[in-house]
């Protein structure tokens, strides 16, 4: 396979038209057989997999935030007005985070990770956006399939469901109600995965202030958490995050496989 069948794998799994922002091809490669996929990779990973004689590397995180990654962000957009929230209010809701990113894009050394690959001539790419919808949709399924057996499913209800997908159980953290209560009634769930980073409060805050009962996150920095439970509304589910994200890395890992390549996984991964 070529660099750009394996990306083309990922997008056909997430449905993506094209390659988002916070993914990308850094050293392109073909006949390859043997990949060493992981979520972090830098100069470290990469002189370790030429060692070992892989023939390509493939990162889930971005190895650095290009100019434009903060569109990624913008998901956050699509995914609170699909669930009731007004579009005016789901723009304000990221504006601030996508400041900050533009700003610091300015900081970021890009290319030390992608020119370390160069100099050692192994193909290398990053896919993260496509495969935490994959995963995304997969925690959605399980919301969908409780409320749809029991419409007063509570939080708690939610959570050991989510709790039960073997990615997730065999991870070192465990799903957590953060906010709110486990007895309440789960309501009108946003699963806030697959658009760069978590919304912190802002996001979280302007759901609940538009008639969603129930957040998901794959994690959020404590200081937010504490502003949303000093506000005292709405309930939030943290699923954890390397847990979260292998969700959408047996998909992918089973159809590169079945494309006949030999994968290692390492890094964090919580796949077969």
């Amino acid at each position: 396979m070529t660099t750009e069948e394996i990306m083309q794998v990922a997008l056909d799994l997430a449905g993506f038209a094209r390659i988002p922002e916070d993914s990308a091809i850094y050293v392109r490669g073909d006949r390859i057989r043997r990949v060493l996929f992981g979520i972090d990779v830098g100069p470290a990973e990469l002189l370790l997999a030429r060692q070992l004689g892989f023939d390509c590397v493939v990162a889930h995180h971005p190895v650095n935030a290009t100019p434009d990654a903060w569109k990624v962000y913008l998901r956050h957009v699509e995914f609170m007005v699909a669930a009731g929230v007004p579009e005016d209010a789901a723009l304000a809701a990221v504006a601030d985070r996508v400041d900050a990113y533009r700003v610091r894009a300015h900081v970021w050394n890009y290319d030390h990770v992608p020119s370390v690959a160069r100099l050692l001539g192994i193909p290398f790419l990053n896919v993260h956006a496509p495969l935490d919808e994959v995963g995304r949709r997969r925690m959605i399924e399980v919301v969908r399939h409780v409320q749809s057996e029991d419409p007063h499913a509570t939080v708690g209800d939610l959570a050991r469901a989510l709790g039960r997908l073997p990615e997730i159980t065999n991870a070192q953290t465990a799903v957590e109600v953060r906010l709110g209560s486990a007895d309440s009634v789960a309501g009108n769930v946003v699963v806030a995965h697959g658009a760069l980073t978590n919304g912190g409060y802002d996001v979280a805050s302007t759901c609940f202030a538009h008639g969603v009962d129930t957040v998901v996150y794959i994690h959020i920095d404590y200081a937010e958490l504490q502003r949303l439970r000093r506000d005292g509304r709405g309930n939030l589910i943290v699923t954890g995050h390397i847990a979260s994200d292998s969700l959408g890395f047996t998909p992918f890992l089973q159809a590169l496989r079945a494309r006949g390549l030999e994968v290692t996984t390492f890094s964090g991964v919580i796949a077969p």
